[in-house]
């Protein structure tokens, strides 16, 4: 292309990254390593910027290291494919040199002797589910390594590097009763579900710890002390043993207290003075009023669901700051609950399904649309109370995803080996009207602006689908693992959640990936969109987040500084089991969530109502 004077135009993408240093490093802060390759293609004074970028990227995968490190020679993070046959030669354990952030998680070449020739220069490395490593393994030539996970690994504590401010033992399999971690005296994070934390690995434990996470540790005592560890800000002891007697040994420097599901916590349990204390997660518990009586004046979320031991004559008139309420099936007044202000609790339940649910959608016409495990159809009008289902549709498999195309008449169906089916539900009995191949199962379906569909495939891309051509247009790809979820985000963009856990931002008009979530703490299972733009996400270990991309994903598409990974996020309720489906309802401040391993509820769908934003949108 060439200006009106005959030079050769610069392209603009250049001249923003070459024409203003702090506009240049804001734009190449939003990109990753996968946007390289084109970006060093528009101009050689963007390769070579490229190539100085000190890249910290571990999302997007590397299949072949020395290429990557010939391509990107300042680059400092990095995420290696999960099959490496040549990881073992010189040349690839060379090309290493100089990384500081090392993700080999799940990779079956990691043995205790490449451990040995990992460079020096780690400061962040992640060997999870690296299942050849034995009980042998050591990490302590490397110095300088501040963050380790090797969680679902054979590691023992002994060839843990004292450098270590973050550690991650999770599901560890060889580590036994009595392990100390003293050696370990600048630790300040500590990751430790369901491994052996016990009486003297808590003891053990240094005095500036700052987060821990003890979910389901069965070997902590009922009256585990957490006294010692006066700078403790976050503890996740949810699933664990612990009693009145633990609770009442909570350091006063507690903001985050997690112990949901602690069976052994009773009516009598009481917090000790908490000054600093914003959110505490008692559902599934046995405290009773005594506990809800010596809730500090200062919190500002509260989740007790399922605590069958409070009554109505508990108060929270005390508890000056709540801003959030989780409650479902507890039984607080409803004085109580209508001088709360903006609350969380269960709005109603929908009945009429025999078998487990196994997908909830949001129709463009305001009605949810919810299946099961035999692959009925149920369609509810919510905003008249739900009621009777409109109308029931039978398919010949599994339903996985479900979307209305803008006639209102059709209803796309993800259906599993099929791709996509269209019906017309206006038919007396529905009709079929097309039947769409897209690779295998479709796992979940999304109307985009101009009425394609966004079809989240089991080979990790999302293709876009004319249903009124009955093709494909178009293909995404960037997730790693099957895409279970796809929703349209304010300013016509795409949010996708797929097998790695992460859940990305797409620009459908360029197909490019415009930013990521990397916040959820278990793999996503469903995404819905509320009225006002906020996104929430349900993960398989029963969590709800509510994210603000309001003005991170209309920034995105306009290409601003602002990285999507930084928008808001908040956790709005937690479920024992986890959650399989999630739906935004009509009125926008609500959602209908399903909990598929949930005997007692696994055919009913939940209400939730959800806080109004903090803030307003940037």
């Amino acid at each position: 292309m060439e200006s009106s004077d005959g030079e050769a135009a610069v392209p603009l993408l250049v001249r923003v990254l070459a024409g203003n240093p702090m506009a240049g490093a804001s734009t190449l802060a939003c990109l990753n390593t996968a946007d390289t390759r084109a970006v060093r293609q528009l101009h050689p004074a963007v390769a070579a910027a490229v190539a100085r970028m000190p890249w910290c990227d571990v999302d997007t995968l590397v299949a072949d290291a020395a290429r990557w490190r010939a391509a990107l020679p300042a680059a400092e993070g990095m995420r290696l494919h999960l099959v490496l046959g040549r990881l073992k030669s010189a040349v690839e354990l060379a090309s290493l040199a100089g990384v500081a952030h090392l993700d080999v998680a799940v990779c079956r070449d990691i043995t205790d002797k490449l451990l040995l020739h990992l460079p020096t220069s780690l400061r962040a490395l992640n060997v999870h589910s690296c299942r050849n490593l034995s009980p042998r393994a050591s990490f302590a030539h490397l110095t300088a390594l501040a963050s380790l996970n090797c969680g679902w690994t054979a590691v023992l504590a002994d060839g843990l590097p004292s450098s270590l401010l973050e550690l991650d033992i999770s599901h560890t399999t060889k580590l036994e009763a009595g392990t100390s971690l003293a050696h370990l005296h600048q630790l300040q994070v500590l990751r430790a579900s369901e491994c052996a934390l016990d009486t003297v690995m808590l003891a053990s434990l240094p005095p500036g710890l700052v987060d821990l996470h003890a979910m389901s540790c069965r070997r902590l005592p009922l009256d585990a002390s957490f006294a010692h560890l006066c700078s403790l800000r976050t503890l996740d002891a949810s699933g664990s043993p612990i009693g009145d007697a633990s609770l009442a040994t909570m350091p006063p420097s507690l903001l985050f207290l997690d112990a949901h599901a602690c069976m052994n916590l009773t009516p009598a349990a009481v917090l000790p003075p908490l000054p600093a204390l914003q959110l505490l997660d008692v559902s599934g518990t046995g405290v009773g009023n005594a506990l809800v009586a010596s809730l500090p004046a200062g919190l500002t979320e509260l989740r007790m669901a399922r605590c069958r031991s409070v009554t109505p004559d508990a108060t929270l008139d005390h508890v000056r700051a709540l801003r959030v309420l989780y409650r479902s099936h507890t039984d607080l007044s409803p004085a109580v609950l209508a001088a709360r202000g903006s609350t969380v609790h269960d709005a109603g339940v929908l009945r009429g399904h025999r078998w487990t649910i196994s997908l909830l959608t949001l129709l463009a016409d305001g009605r949810l649309a919810s299946s099961d495990d035999s692959g009925e159809v149920w369609l509810w009008d919510v905003a008249r109370g739900g009621g009777e289902a409109t109308v029931v549709l039978k398919l010949r498999r599994d339903v996985l995803a479900l979307a209305l195309l803008p006639d209102g008449r059709r209803l796309a169906a993800g259906v599993a080996a099929d791709g996509v089916e269209v019906w017309d539900i206006r038919a007396v009995p529905p009709v079929r009207r097309a039947v769409i191949n897209c690779v295998g199962d479709v796992r979940s379906l999304a109307v985009l602006h101009d009425g394609c569909l966004a079809a989240g495939c089991n080979d990790g891309t999302v293709r876009v689908v004319d249903a009124d051509l009955r093709t494909v247009t178009a293909v995404l790809t960037g997730h790693v693992g099957r895409v279970v979820a796809v929703v349209v985000v304010p300013a016509g963009g795409l949010a996708g959640a797929a097998g790695d856990g992460a859940v990305r931002l797409w620009d459908v008009s360029t197909a490019a990936c415009v930013g990521v979530l990397t916040g959820p703490t278990a793999a996503v299972t469903a995404l819905a969109v509320l009225r006002d733009g906020r996104l929430a996400t349900a993960s398989d270990d029963g969590t709800l987040q509510l994210w603000d991309t309001r003005a991170a994903a209309a920034a995105a598409v306009a290409a601003s500084s602002r990285p999507a990974a930084t928008v808001p996020m908040a956790v709005i309720g937690r479920e024992q089991c986890g959650v399989s489906e999630v739906a935004a309802l009509p009125d926008g401040r609500g959602l209908a969530f399903a909990c598929r391993w949930d005997t007692d509820r696994g055919n009913t769908v939940q209400l939730l109502a959800v806080p109004d934003p903090l803030d307003p949108p940037a």
